[in-house]
């Protein structure tokens, strides 16, 4: 686990800024790709110019790498429509918030509904997206390699839990340490999911467990495979397994949120498992929560590479 406890530096590392501090600045990158003629939305070549926006904490010091957490809606909204993580952790990481591409995708399971492009398997449009954006942000901004999370609502969250699974250990430079999302899940049909690393990964999951737009056991997949390719030694899946309670503050209750035992440190795994039968946003839980889980990951002494 040595390299994982490490920082390391992105090359954009004592280059100056070149944007406000302390706001959402707006940037838009151009994508290109191809969907096989088996993609569940539109197949053959692609080209859209996407959008994203960039939040560097007041006091920004380029000679500092800070964690970096990839932010994303739910359908319909953009890259500034994101959780504010109660603005405990802006001095502490660079956000950057996505917009979803356009609805020329032709979701499959949402048309016409602003969504990520989180049902397309292999063929989605995000992933060159996202590497092509983890590119740009390598080179213009400095931020610690290690520690690169993706935290999201609704849509947000299935891309979320879907670039943790396909990117976690990445060592082609894209790699995702963990995720932090709300009310999504991961597919099941084999055609929405892309393929998986089977390399370890944190996961913070929140969920109402009747909610009626994503389903709770979409959580509990992407809790069971977590488990799985983390090698956690109690219980095989989240209805066999044990918990500690993870205080996240905010006003809420110790147990609200539940640490799953038996598995790596450098990787846990939370869910906040909420009663109800609605589909929301749960600030109240998400906003500290997160920030909570991210800044956990700060705690240790830090070696740089």
């Amino acid at each position: 686990m040595t390299d994982i406890l490490s920082v390391k530096k992105s090359m954009g590392c004592g280059k100056a800024a070149g944007q406000a501090t302390g706001e959402f600045v707006r940037h838009t990158i151009a994508t290109s790709g191809t969907k096989d003629a088996d993609a569940t939305g539109n197949a053959g070549p692609w080209s859209y110019e996407r959008e994203y926006f960039v939040w560097l904490p007041e006091g920004y010091d380029s000679n500092k790498a800070y964690p970096l957490v990839l932010q994303g809606p739910g359908c319909g909204g953009d890259g500034t429509g994101v959780y504010s993580l109660s603005n405990s952790v802006d001095d502490t990481v660079i956000r950057v918030g996505l917009t979803p591409p356009p609805n020329s995708i032709n979701h499959e399971v949402a048309p016409n509904s602003g969504c990520f492009d989180d049902k397309e398997g292999d063929d989605s449009v995000e992933w060159p997206f996202y590497e092509a954006l983890i590119d740009e942000l390598k080179e213009s901004f400095c931020y610690d390699e290690n520690r690169v999370f993706v935290s999201g609502n609704s849509s947000g969250a299935w891309l979320g839990n879907e670039l943790g699974c396909k990117y976690a250990g990445d060592t082609n430079g894209y790699a995702i340490r963990g995720i932090a999302v709300n009310t999504g899940g991961l597919p099941t049909e084999p055609q929405y999911l892309p393929t998986c690393s089977n390399k370890p990964m944190a996961g913070m999951w929140v969920h109402e467990t009747g909610d009626p737009a994503n389903p709770f056991n979409g959580t509990k997949v992407a809790v069971k495979r977590a488990m799985t390719v983390n090698g956690c030694t109690i219980g095989t899946d989240y209805d066999s397994a044990e918990f500690d309670d993870f205080p996240i503050g905010g006003g809420k209750a110790d147990s609200t949120c539940k640490k799953i035992k038996g598995c790596p440190a450098e990787y846990p795994l939370v869910v906040c498992e909420l009663p109800g039968n609605e589909h929301r946003p749960h600030d109240d839980v998400t906003n500290p929560g997160f920030a909570t889980f991210i800044k956990a990951f700060s705690m240790a002494p830090l070696i740089e590479q």
